[in-house]
């Protein structure tokens, strides 16, 4: 779901300095803010938080604070809206192929050794196998030879003639490997070689019995035929290749010698078989001949042919007969049911025109005008009873009554040809659909014709060569000549079968691979410590915005003053790029003061604090640093100060003056407040009320306030000085914190309603997470930053610059913006 379009006109974006906890706003936000306004929810679905006022929490967008919840962002007053999976979800996010580098680079040891554990089994393995040679010899099958029954075959089978078909050579096979020939090949050796062959296998398996030599010869023997060639070849494996080969030899020998023997059985049997098959093909062949010739004598031969069937010919007759007789049908009845109408309701049918045109009733309707024209002349000269007018009164009675008698004559008529019509209709229907019953009676006697046809094809196809095989049959009983010939002795295909070095060695190779990068994975699948930006923005639930390279070629003094000697170019542009992050993200870019706290000890926090504040600062902003971690303050000594004396403690517990306590332009434009003093109870001055007032003052006085704080993981004090600040940096060791501490501490620090803007994960090895990493350490821009000739000086410079004597004497900052 897309996230929906936030308001035009947002509230101001500069938070007030001291603002009561407001409400917390779950689900979509209700009251007073939307809170959690996401990717995944419409104003938080998935994210929580409150804000004054019209404050939205989590403006969407991925890359703000929350892997998919936006921004996080605060406009007026605090708000908390993380959209997706916020501090302990599940991943959201999948790993690349960089991930899965990075990972195998992490644990190159572990790969190595496993590869060379698996490798090394697969050397010492081939040196301690036993060799085990193979023999093969190969037999040639024949068949019996083109000359007829009669001719005489003399002498061995000829390599011209035609061998075996494929069923007859698997039937071949299959004898080869009984055990009867087992038991012959066992026979025919001498007790030396039966010791001799035995030997090898005398105790190479405790658990299994003793097999005797039959069953031996069996396991060892393997029978195969030649692709698309009548070839048997039968393989004996053993550690003495002579006594493999000699036994290959027995095999083939002992099964010509065995086929011999069962020769003449074989072939009795198969003519007496086929000949029983031969009589049912021959019965099957005369009962598909009389099906065909019923059908014949029903249908005739030439309609069952389908080019000369005169019937489709004679249906398309009938039917066009059948359409005109419908079309004549149609125009009688529409004249019958007028006539029909008519005399229901009374009316003349003379009226109508198709009674009106016949001959008759036209003509009376033409005497009967006639008749009118002259009454009517008559009327205006006679009276009624005059004698003529009687009698042409009369005539016309007498022509209505032929005219009526005639009109129903021509209805009569009608009606018959109506009867007619439909008679003649049902005729030429009927004559139609005994056509199509016809053809389709017809249509199925032709498949059964055909059909029957290629059965009987079939069958007499099966009968010939059933008669051919009896004739071979017969003739093979009458010769009881064996068609076999040894083509290759098993003396000289020996060969070692295993092991093989070659592959032993590439197999050792992929399977150590194979096994050094599951380990890998193994490992990495236990190991819970944070070391990428998946883990960051997937498990623990915040953006990473800046990863710090770790240098060991700096002391602690030089690490904390780092940006603003300049000693190392990655850091130097590391700070820039969260300084760049921090200033272009709404919800940060107003903050005044900004906490920075971790999970464990000795993370890096201060270094963190001090070179960001030192970054702030030479971009022209007046910035303070302050040490709030009470219990074991580092901020001055790593800056170089030789005292601790005056500081945060003086200020708020002795009253004394901010100016005495603070250490003025540290660095220009940025002031350092020391703790001055040690406290095992932190939360006395955390939150007393002349904490908050002096952090109202700072705000006052200061563009920027960085405040160092105690590790979460180790004490609460960081939690106490949330209600006081803007937001909140998380610092992350490479390699060190696990993940669900991480998220566990983080859940807390949720619960102040203060924003994190984000994680950094710092000393990261380049070593072995440059792949996550080239984009901010790639070598390539180096040239990007200063020109050839002043890569030599660099070097030089930084291994002869002496520490400055003061703060003062600090090199100035290179850019302003």
């Amino acid at each position: 779901m897309k996230p929906t379009k936030p308001p035009q006109n947002p509230p101001p974006n500069n938070p007030p300095g001291n603002q009561p906890p407001a409400p917390q706003g779950k689900g979509d936000g209700k009251g007073t803010g939307y809170a959690g306004y996401s990717t995944y929810g419409d104003y938080g679905t998935y994210g929580y938080g409150s804000g004054y006022g019209t404050g939205y929490g989590g403006q969407g967008g991925y890359g703000g604070y929350g892997p998919y919840g936006g921004q996080s962002g605060y406009y007026y007053g605090y708000g908390y809206g993380y959209g997706g999976n916020q501090a302990g979800g599940e991943p959201t996010q999948t790993r690349n192929i960089r991930d899965y580098l990075v990972i195998l680079r992490e644990r190159i040891w572990y790969m190595l050794l496993t590869f060379f554990v698996i490798f090394g089994a697969f050397i010492l393995f081939l040196v301690n196998s036993t060799p085990i040679f193979r023999a093969t010899g190969s037999l040639q099958v024949f068949k019996m030879p083109n000359t007829g029954v009669g001719g005489a075959i003399n002498g061995s089978p000829d390599s011209t003639q035609v061998v075996a078909d494929a069923t007859d050579l698997n039937t071949r096979i299959h004898l080869m490997e009984t055990m009867q020939v087992a038991e012959r090949v066992a026979g025919m050796m001498s007790d030396d070689e039966k010791k001799a062959f035995l030997a090898p296998y005398k105790g190479s398996n405790p658990l299994a019995p003793e097999l005797p030599l039959p069953d031996r010869l069996v396991k060892a023997r393997t029978v195969s035929a030649g692709r698309q060639a009548y070839i048997i070849a039968v393989s004996v494996d053993h550690p003495n290749a002579n006594l493999a080969a000699k036994v290959a030899d027995d095999f083939l020998q002992a099964f010509i010698d065995y086929n011999d023997s069962l020769n003449v059985d074989k072939a009795a049997r198969a003519v007496d078989t086929l000949v029983e098959y031969h009589r049912q093909q021959e019965k099957k062949v005369a009962d598909l001949q009389r099906d065909m010739n019923a059908l014949v004598e029903k249908y005739g031969k030439v309609n069952l042919q389908k080019d000369n069937n005169i019937l489709p010919a004679r249906l398309g007759s009938w039917a066009t007969t059948e359409q005109a007789d419908k079309s004549a049908l149609d125009r009688i009845e529409g004249e019958w049911k007028l006539v029909q109408e008519y005399q229901n309701d009374k009316k003349n049918l003379g009226d109508l025109s198709f009674i009106s045109s016949d001959t008759h009733v036209s003509t009376l309707l033409s005497d009967l005008t006639t008749l009118n024209i002259n009454l009517s002349e008559m009327q205006q000269r006679f009276g009624p009873n005059h004698p003529d007018m009687q009698d042409v009164m009369k005539k016309k009675k007498q022509i209505e009554a032929e005219l009526d008698a005639a009109t129903q004559s021509a209805a009569e008529k009608i009606k018959n040809d109506y009867l007619a019509a439909q008679d003649k209709y049902n005729k030429d229907d009927a004559e139609v659909n005994n056509i199509q019953g016809d053809i389709h009676s017809l249509e199925a006697a032709q498949t059964t014709y055909d059909g029957l046809a290629n059965e009987k094809d079939i069958a007499e196809a099966l009968s010939k060569e059933m008669a051919l095989n009896i004739t071979q049959q017969q003739f093979r009983v009458q010769d009881n000549s064996e068609n076999y010939a040894i083509v290759d002795h098993a003396s000289g295909g020996v060969s070692q079968i295993r092991p093989q070095p070659l592959l032993l060695i590439l197999g050792g190779i992929v399977t150590g691979l194979l096994g050094g990068v599951g380990m890998a994975f193994l490992v990495a699948f236990l190991d819970d410590r944070i070391k990428s930006a998946f883990d960051i923005e997937s498990y623990v639930g915040l953006p990473l915005i800046g990863i710090l390279p770790r240098i060991a070629h700096l002391n602690a003094n030089e690490k904390a003053q780092a940006v603003a000697s300049n000693a190392d170019r990655r850091i130097t542009e590391a700070f820039r790029s969260i300084y760049s992050s921090l200033k272009l993200n709404d919800a940060s870019k107003n903050a005044r003061v900004i906490l920075v706290t971790s999970t464990v000890p000795s993370e890096g926090k201060s270094f963190m604090t001090t070179n960001l504040a030192l970054t702030y600062a030479m971009h022209a902003e007046r910035v303070l640093l302050v040490d709030c971690d009470l219990r074991m303050p580092n901020i001055a000594k790593s800056l170089g100060r030789e005292t601790n004396d005056q500081g945060l403690m003086t200020h708020l517990r002795e009253g004394r003056p901010f100016e005495e306590c603070v250490v003025k332009d540290y660095y220009p434009g940025m002031d350092v407040l020391p703790t001055g003093g040690r406290t095992n109870n932190p939360t006395q001055i955390f939150n007393s009320r002349e904490f908050a007032d002096f952090i109202t003052r700072m705000r006052q006085q200061y563009d920027r306030v960085f405040i160092d704080s105690p590790p979460l993981g180790a004490v609460s004090d960081a939690l106490n000085l949330l209600p006081n600040v803007d937001g909140v940096l998380y610092v992350i060791k490479f390699n060190t914190v696990k993940r669900k501490v991480a998220k566990v501490n983080l859940t807390r620090l949720m619960q102040g309603n203060v924003p994190v803007y984000g994680a950094i994960l710092n000393q990261i090895s380049l070593a072995s997470a440059s792949y996550y990493y080239t984009h901010y350490y790639d070598k390539s821009y180096r040239n990007y930053y200063m020109r050839e000739d002043e890569k030599e000086g660099e070097e030089d410079q930084a291994a002869s610059a002496a520490q400055p004597e003061s703060p003062a004497q600090l090199p100035p900052p290179d850019e302003k913006s």
